[in-house]
């Protein structure tokens, strides 16, 4: 019995220790018609993300990435990119990554697909989703 109870111990607390999964949850994305193509506007919030303590400060280094993919099936690679490095007196319990982008009448009506990459850079970890959107004409 006296064995028994510090490996208990040991597991019981190792399992209270372990990180929640990186998430990616509520994407949003719609464009609207402009003169000359279209606005897209688009967010993705993020929760179980790593944040450092160090002097009294909350510290969120996240990083992202966003394709856009076309109705014919072609990728533009890093259609949007950024980071959210933020620093705070409390911890937070998300973080919203949000995109704003002007599309060209070049591009056709259709169904298009928002492909969100996100990675902590204070775990190492990343996530990603996807998310459709319609451009239309009026």
């Amino acid at each position: 019995m006296k064995k028994f109870f510090p490996f208990l111990l040991t597991i019981l607390l190792l399992s209270c220790s372990e990180q929640p999964p990186l998430e990616l949850f509520s994407p949003e994305a719609f464009a609207f018609e402009l003169d000359n193509g279209w606005e897209l506007n688009a967010s993705i919030n993020v929760k179980g993300f790593v944040q450092e303590e160090k002097n009294d400060l909350f510290n969120t280094n996240l990083s992202y990435k966003i394709d856009l993919v076309t109705p014919e099936q072609d990728t533009l690679k890093e259609f949007d990119f950024g980071s959210i490095v933020d620093k705070n007196k409390e911890e937070s319990l998300d973080a919203t990554i949000e995109v704003q982008a002007e599309i060209d009448s070049n591009f056709s009506p259709g169904n298009y697909f928002l492909l969100f990459y996100v990675k902590d850079d204070n775990s190492g970890r990343d996530t990603n989703s996807v998310k459709t959107f319609i451009l239309e004409k009026n």
